[in-house]
């Protein structure tokens, strides 16, 4: 995860590793924005109930890279949302 380290960073914000899977099972593999399931076998592919790690307030905006600012989102939601809280 160099490239969240970087990029908290150069943002000044708070940074922790953050294992993902760690973060889908704490939020049970459920998209936190629509609460749509995201199965684990979607991970990493291009399908809108794929689970990302999505940031609750984006580094861009001053959000850290922390668990408590992390959470688990469909692909779907994650990319509508983009970097607005």
């Amino acid at each position: 995860m160099k490239e969240y380290r970087k990029r908290a960073r150069a943002a000044g914000a708070a940074y922790e590793p953050v294992d993902p899977i760690k973060v889908f099972e704490r939020d049970s593999w459920r998209c936190q924005i629509c609460g749509t399931k995201t199965p684990q076998r979607r991970r990493g592919s291009f399908h809108d109930k794929a689970p990302e790690l999505d940031h609750r307030i984006p580094l861009s905006r001053g959000g850290d890279h922390t668990y408590a600012n992390c959470q688990c989102a469909c692909r779907k939601c994650n990319m509508a949302k983009g970097n607005r809280a």
